[in-house]
């Protein structure tokens, strides 16, 4: 649980969001939920400046489209 999200933060990795969001389900009613998802905010943080640092072209759009998705998710 403390290494997935510096998993998180490279773009692509829906395998280790799907984890990120089942860990999420487990802790639904604890405590460390809000902590859980400030982690996961700034993991999505750092894989958005990933995406737009590392794109070039119209399939940033592809690659940053998920990933913004998952930030107002978490907001």
């Amino acid at each position: 649980m403390d290494q997935l999200p510096a998993a998180l933060e490279r773009a692509g990795n829906e395998q280790s969001w799907a984890v990120a969001d089942a860990i999420s389900g487990v802790l639904k009613n604890s405590k460390e939920l809000h902590s859980w998802r400030r982690c996961l905010l700034s993991a999505c943080m750092k894989g958005l400046v990933a995406v737009y640092s590392s794109s070039k072209g119209e399939s940033e759009q592809e690659a940053e489209r998920p990933v913004l998705l998952r930030l107002e998710e978490l907001l």
